[in-house]
């Protein structure tokens, strides 16, 4: 999996956390960088985004497909 964010790790490295979040401490992956799929299982990674991340990227995703459908029935 390849990360799509910023993703860094708290100081007992045990969560990760995304950019501008006050508990992160060290850098672990830029967008691009390739992930191991145990990292991704540990830390509940979704299609390389932090949970939240990937819940607003999907909702995001959900308004803009809503809004083409309401302009090709106009």
């Amino acid at each position: 999996m390849q990360a799509k964010e910023r993703l860094y790790l708290t100081a007992d490295k045990k969560a990760l956390v995304g950019e501008g979040d006050k508990r992160a401490s060290f850098l672990y992956a830029v967008p691009g960088d390739e992930i191991p799929a145990d990292a991704a299982e540990k830390f509940g990674l979704k299609e390389g985004l932090l949970p939240a991340s990937a819940a607003k990227e999907a909702k995001e995703r959900a308004n803009k497909e809503a809004k083409a459908g309401e302009n090709k029935d106009a």
